[in-house]
C-alpha cells in the first residue's frame, strides 16, 4: 500500500508551507462555520481545502514552486512588521519614533530631550519636532 501511495505521488509536487497554511486556516473556517451556522465561510473552507490538495496532486512543479516562494515572501513581509512593530512598543520609554516630511524614512530620536533639531541620514532634511 505504501509503495503504491509512493508510485502515485512520484512526479508530484507534494505538500509545502502553503499548502500546510491553506490546510489549517481550511479547516479553521470549516469549524467556525459549524459552530456559527455560517454556510458560506464552511463552502469557502471547502474550495481552499480542495485547492490544497489540487497543488499537492499537481504534476506542475515549477508553478507550485513559484506560488510557494511568493507566500514565503508575503510572510518575511508580514514578519518582518510585526518584528518592527514589537521592538517599537519594547522601546516606547526610551526613544520616540517619527517619520521624516521628505523621504517617509522612520527615524528614531531619545525621549525627554525637548525641542530638537532631526537630521534625516537618508535624504539629509532637517526638521524640529519635541522628543
Amino acid at each position: 500500500m505504501r509503495d503504491r501511495f509512493r508510485r502515485f505521488m512520484y512526479g508530484r509536487y507534494g505538500s509545502d508551507s502553503l499548502n500546510r497554511f491553506v490546510s489549517i486556516a481550511s479547516l479553521a473556517m470549516m469549524a467556525v462555520a459549524l459552530l456559527t451556522g455560517a454556510g458560506a465561510l464552511y463552502w469557502l473552507g471547502l474550495c481552499l481545502l480542495g485547492w490544497a490538495y489540487f497543488r499537492m496532486f499537481s504534476r506542475n512543479i515549477s508553478r507550485r514552486s513559484a506560488e510557494n516562494a511568493a507566500f514565503y515572501r508575503l510572510e518575511y513581509r508580514f514578519k518582518e512588521k510585526w518584528r518592527a512593530a514589537r521592538t517599537r512598543f519594547a522601546q516606547r520609554g526610551i526613544y520616540r519614533y517619527y517619520r521624516c516630511p521628505q523621504c517617509r524614512q522612520q527615524l528614531r530620536v531619545p525621549r525627554g530631550r525637548g525641542r530638537i533639531q532631526i537630521t534625516c541620514p537618508k535624504c539629509g532634511t532637517q526638521f524640529v519636532k519635541k522628543s
